[in-house]
């Protein structure tokens, strides 16, 4: 197969999806590979038009704001031309003809994502690993077995699903997270998620699925300020969350740009980082 030469910033924007699997512009903006959407435009250009192209975008309705992923093609030429690893490389294994209805979720996600890599690269920390809802194993087609990489049990027989699960190397060793991300203002429902990723906390599932032995921490980021603070009140009356209010954490979705790894709120309402250094 022939592969194209690619100019800096296409490269950039190739190596990027591979890591993120869609992105926006404003997304890719955030992430320095260009200052404006115009110059995004002649670069995605170049790897989008032609017979056999490196990305596509997925089809959107007006006020949706437009996603790119790479082809089957793109994860080639990384590749080959890049040496990265096949395992690395998040791309849909198809041409895809419609949005999910949690597109807005999902490219929340992924810009939560964004914010703690550009926080880590400030802090000189490692991002070990980092998988998303949308991100699976299995083979539907084949066994019928396709499951979320970020689904553990809270019982016997249910599981919850995050939509983020990551670990960091920090200064004075490897940490785990969960992170879920609540929209909307209904109380009960974030209430209740919180009630079974505690149970799986004191179960040990994750635990057993990735296989540490340490402690880990939720960490729930909220559109709504006020949903947030009506959450935490009412774990605070919780006996369930007596012995667990340093496990989870707290934060808003416009706080996550100032500084990801420092200003969460724990069930008591006292402010804590990410991590410590001592």
């Amino acid at each position: 197969m022939m592969i194209n030469r690619f100019s800096p910033k296409e490269t950039a924007i190739l190596k990027a999806l591979a890591r993120y699997k869609f992105l926006t512009y404003d997304q890719m903006i955030r992430l320095g590979i260009a200052n404006h959407s115009s110059n995004l435009s002649t670069a995605l250009k170049g790897l989008r038009e032609m017979k056999s192209p490196y990305v596509k975008k997925i089809p959107h309705r007006a006020g949706i704001p437009v996603k790119h992923y790479l082809t089957k093609k793109g994860k080639a030429a990384l590749e080959e031309l890049y040496g990265i690893p096949e395992e690395d490389i998040h791309y849909p294994k198809g041409t895809i003809l419609t949005d999910t209805q949690d597109q807005k979720h999902r490219t929340s996600i992924i810009s939560i994502q964004i914010e703690l890599d550009l926080a880590c690269q400030i802090e000189g920390l490692d991002v070990l690993f980092c998988d998303r809802y949308f991100d699976v194993t299995g083979n539907n087609k084949i066994a019928r077995n396709l499951k979320s990489k970020t689904a553990f049990h809270y019982t016997d027989s249910k599981t919850v699903k995050a939509d983020l699960i990551f670990s960091l190397q920090t200064p004075k060793q490897q940490e785990y997270y969960v992170l879920e991300l609540e929209n909307g203002k209904e109380t009960a429902k974030g209430v209740e998620k919180c009630i079974n990723h505690a149970k799986a906390l004191l179960r040990g599932s994750l635990n057993k699925k990735l296989g540490f032995s340490t402690g880990y921490r939720v960490l729930w980021v909220f559109e709504h300020t006020s949903i947030m603070e009506k959450t935490i009140v009412k774990l605070q009356s919780i006996p369930l969350f007596k012995h667990l209010h340093e496990y989870f954490l707290f934060k808003s979705l416009d706080q996550i740009s100032e500084h990801f790894l420092s200003g969460w709120q724990n069930v008591s309402s006292r402010e804590r980082n990410l991590y410590y250094r001592d």
